[in-house]
């Protein structure tokens, strides 16, 4: 009896921990799961959808914490981009350089959960942190952008990686395949 007890126990503990770690990551922090044909993601709950709209070949979604409008999270797909995520991470840093408040506090390779690669840019704008990583998707075919920001480095560093490394596209998603489809972001033209 009491070695069942024990293993009982013991089971309990790890689920609790393991549950824990889905639904709070990151001290408290509550997470939903958000998909759409294009899309899918991890999105603390309560957070406010920004209903953005991108055109054919790309696919975004964004998220703000109504209660504080510095901690966001938008995640960006594109089809066929030609550069790696390096160079994207380092084209995003000289973009950011001449931006008034930017500093740059990292710069380099991470590796997510299950070994994928990726870049990130951890950097601040005035006194707020962000970090955005850069990777591929879909067998190199759609480039993946995941930027959360925060009001402190304490809650970036609990959000950033979990929210980013659950991003994916759908890579059959209307977004990414033919344009036939019925898609309102692509403007209609008739024959001349």
């Amino acid at each position: 009896m009491n070695r069942r007890w024990l293993a009982l126990t013991g089971v309990l503990v790890v689920g609790a921990l393991f549950l824990g770690m889905i639904v709070a990551p990151g001290h408290g922090l509550a997470l939903a799961s958000y998909a759409d044909e294009n899309l899918s993601a991890l999105v603390p709950n309560g957070w406010h959808d920004e209903q953005l709209v991108a055109p054919y070949g790309t696919a975004v979604l964004a998220w703000v914490d109504s209660g504080n409008p510095h901690a966001s999270e938008e995640v960006r797909a594109t089809a066929s981009s030609h550069l790696t995520p390096e160079a994207r991470a380092h084209a995003l840093a000289l973009s950011l350089r001449h931006t008034a408040g930017y500093v740059q506090s990292y710069l380099g390779p991470v590796e997510f959960f299950g070994g994928r690669p990726a870049w990130e840019l951890e950097y601040y704008v005035g006194h707020y942190p962000h970090a955005t990583f850069e990777f591929n998707a879909c067998s190199s075919a759609v480039a993946m952008t995941v930027t959360v920001s925060a009001s402190g480095l304490i809650a970036l560093n609990n959000e950033q990686l979990t929210l980013a490394q659950d991003a994916e596209p759908k890579c059959d998603g209307p977004a990414f395949t033919s344009p036939d489809r019925a898609d309102l972001a692509i403007p209609l033209r008739l024959p001349t």
